[in-house]
């Protein structure tokens, strides 16, 4: 008997799991997010007011897990920054490989899952289907991926449409709160609506800097306190295909 496994991300697409949920269309048998311990806090103030205690009425507890009591690394992993910051050491714009999401969410989930006695899981993940793109199926006998909104051919519009008709106001962004995926349009929207949180990917890039001077959290290759976002992305702009991020 597989464990079905409901990852949530926090975000649009997530939010739609829960009022299917709520509906009684979808059932899980454990609800996880794991707190990253640097997403935006317009997030949890969304979850709180208004997620879980849907779901709470509805019988099912959503699990807030910490990074911190599962992952075995933070920032760096033998001298390696495990986020997708840009880069200008070459005198161009670069990406470095995400691996934040693998450490930080994948990993830390399945220690947290298995410390809960599972053996088998479905891992619900929030894609659409105008996100096939995302899809990247892992062959284990332990972990399978399972994708309840694909499975009824929603798109992300139609996950709008659906958080309407619960009556539930519209989710915010979801991401951490200096991830470098983030595209111009999403760093704007940090700085006017969650200034605490952009003062606080102002100062971690700052830090991540003191690693390494050429390390950047937006395309602009500028300090970010004065980043353009009025300009387009560049081609390494977009979301983390992770499957546990953005949704």
């Amino acid at each position: 008997m597989r464990t079905q496994l409901w990852s949530c991300g926090g975000g649009v697409q997530s939010t739609a799991i829960a009022a299917l949920i709520c509906q009684g269309e979808l059932m899980p048998d454990l609800s996880v997010i794991i707190d990253t311990e640097r997403e935006l806090s317009t997030t949890w103030d969304y979850l709180d007011a208004v997620v879980m205690p849907e779901l709470e009425r509805a019988g099912v507890e959503l699990h807030r897990v910490k990074k911190s009591d599962y992952a075995t690394v933070d920032l760096m992993r033998n001298g390696d920054i495990l986020i997708p910051a840009f880069t200008t050491v070459t005198g161009n714009v670069g990406k470095l490989p995400t691996y934040c999401s693998n450490e930080w969410k994948q990993r830390v989930m399945r220690r947290w899952a298995t410390a809960q006695g599972v053996k088998h899981a479905d891992v619900w993940i929030g894609f659409t289907i105008d996100e096939m793109r995302r899809l990247k199926q892992r062959i284990e006998p332990k972990w399978r991926d399972r994708y309840p909104l694909i499975e009824r051919r929603m798109t992300r519009g139609d996950c709008f449409a659906l958080i309407r008709r619960m009556g539930w106001p519209t989710p915010p962004r979801s991401s951490c709160w200096m991830c470098p995926n983030k595209p111009h349009e999403e760093w704007e929207w940090q700085r006017v609506h969650a200034p605490d949180d952009f003062n606080l990917a102002i100062e971690f890039e700052k830090e991540i800097q003191l690693y390494d001077e050429d390390l950047w959290l937006t395309d602009t290759g500028e300090p970010l306190e004065i980043a353009d976002f009025t300009a387009p992305d560049d081609m390494f702009s977009g979301r983390c295909d992770s499957g546990m991020c953005f949704v």
